[in-house]
């Protein structure tokens, strides 16, 4: 006897159903909650406000190694975030400005909500790291538009 197998409607539902099965079930529920009250109570820019800072401490808390080259800023990053299972980054260095594109974050699934909010708290970490690394307080990093694919986030460091 053969199984119907459904086709995939959406690569990005597919994709945010995997990422919600790697989070623990004992924090799922408690997540998700979580989130909706912070919705409730919060205007999405507060509640990206509130991303961005608790990504700065989480940055503190999982402080960098010294570091020599960008290579070796990007490397003890995808470490950190290896020891989550929170995805990796990838740093492109264009001259006059750093591109950070991170990828396969399942913190988008955690909290129920989209990337670009969500994200919110990856440009806090990133942007504590690079501080602490040396970056100058001239660069700002910021969110760049959502590229359309899913658990996927880039950032741009540029002058202000």
């Amino acid at each position: 006897m053969t199984h119907p197998v459904s086709p995939v409607h959406d690569s990005t539902e597919l994709l945010q159903h995997l990422a919600l099965e790697r989070i623990s079930p004992q924090w799922a529920g408690f997540l998700g909650v979580l989130s909706d009250e912070l919705q409730s109570q919060l205007s999405e820019s507060e509640y990206r406000a509130l991303l961005v800072r608790l990504g700065g401490r989480f940055a503190q808390a999982y402080e960098l190694p010294p570091c020599e080259s960008l290579q070796e800023i990007e490397n003890a990053i995808n470490k950190i975030w290896s020891q989550f299972q929170w995805g990796y980054a990838v740093f492109s260095d264009y001259g006059r400005q750093l591109h950070i594109s991170h990828h396969a974050c399942p913190l988008p699934a955690a909290l129920q909500v989209d990337a670009s909010l969500a994200s919110g708290f990856m440009e806090g970490a990133y942007a504590a790291w690079l501080l602490a690394a040396g970056s100058p307080d001239e660069l700002e990093l910021k969110q760049m538009p959502a590229s359309g694919q899913p658990m996927h986030m880039a950032f741009e460091l540029a002058a202000r």
